[in-house]
C-alpha cells in the first residue's frame, strides 16, 4: 500500500511538473514590473490618407498636405502584484521601451503588398515608472508607402479605400534587468485617398 501511494504521489509530481512546464511564465505579465499598452491612438481607429486637401476642402490646391502617419501609444507600468513593492526611485521602478516592429494584416480587399512595408526593430525611447503612465509616438506609414501605385489608386479613385490591422510590438526592459520583453498592442487602419483633416 505504501509503495503504491509513492507511486502515486511520483507520478502526480511529474505531471505537475510536466503542466507548469507548459505554461508561459516568460512573458511580460510575468515580470516584477508589468508594462502594458494602455492605448493606441487614444482608442480609436486611424483614417490613413494619400492626401489632406487642406482648408479649402479641395485637392491640388496651394494648401494640400502630404501627410505622414504618427501614432500615440500609452503604456502603464504595474508590479506583478500587491505583494512585491517597487520604490518609486528604486533600480527597478521603470520600464524602459526601447523599439517596436509594425506587423500589417490586410483585410479583405486590401493588397498584399502592404506587408513589405513591416518595420522591425525601429528604434524609441520612453521610460515609464512604476504605477504610472509613459507615452510614444510611433511611425506606421511614411511617405515611401504612401506614393506606392496601390495606395496613389485611391487617391485617383475617389471613394475608395481598405482596411488593414496594425499589430504593434513594443520591445524593452525593467531598468537594472537586461532582459527584453515585448508588449503587444494594435489598431485598425483605413486607408482613403483625400481627406479632410481638423
Amino acid at each position: 500500500m505504501k509503495r503504491r501511494n509513492l507511486i502515486f504521489a511520483l507520478t502526480m509530481t511529474a505531471l505537475v511538473a510536466v503542466l507548469a512546464g507548459c505554461s508561459n511564465h516568460d512573458g511580460n505579465e510575468w515580470k516584477r514590473l508589468v508594462c502594458e499598452v494602455e492605448n493606441v491612438n487614444n482608442g480609436f481607429p486611424l483614417i490613413s490618407a494619400y492626401l489632406d486637401v487642406g482648408a479649402d476642402s479641395e485637392a491640388g490646391t496651394a494648401d494640400d498636405i502630404y501627410t505622414i502617419d504618427w501614432v500615440p501609444v500609452t503604456f502603464y507600468a504595474r508590479p506583478y502584484s500587491s505583494a512585491i513593492v517597487l520604490p518609486e526611485d528604486g533600480v527597478s521602478s521603470w520600464f524602459h521601451v526601447t523599439s517596436y516592429d509594425v506587423i500589417w494584416h490586410p483585410g479583405p480587399g486590401a493588397p498584399v503588398e502592404l506587408t513589405d512595408f513591416n518595420i522591425t526593430n525601429a528604434l524609441v525611447e520612453a521610460r515609464i515608472p512604476v504605477n504610472d503612465r509613459g507615452s510614444v509616438n510611433v511611425l506606421v506609414a511614411d511617405r515611401v508607402m504612401k506614393e506606392q501605385p496601390w495606395f496613389r489608386a485611391l487617391y485617383d479613385n475617389p471613394g475608395t479605400s481598405f482596411t488593414a490591422a496594425c499589430e504593434l510590438r513594443f520591445h524593452g526592459n525593467e531598468t537594472g534587468n537586461s532582459e527584453v520583453v515585448t508588449i503587444e498592442g494594435g489598431f485598425m487602419v483605413t486607408f482613403y485617398g483625400a481627406v479632410k483633416m481638423d
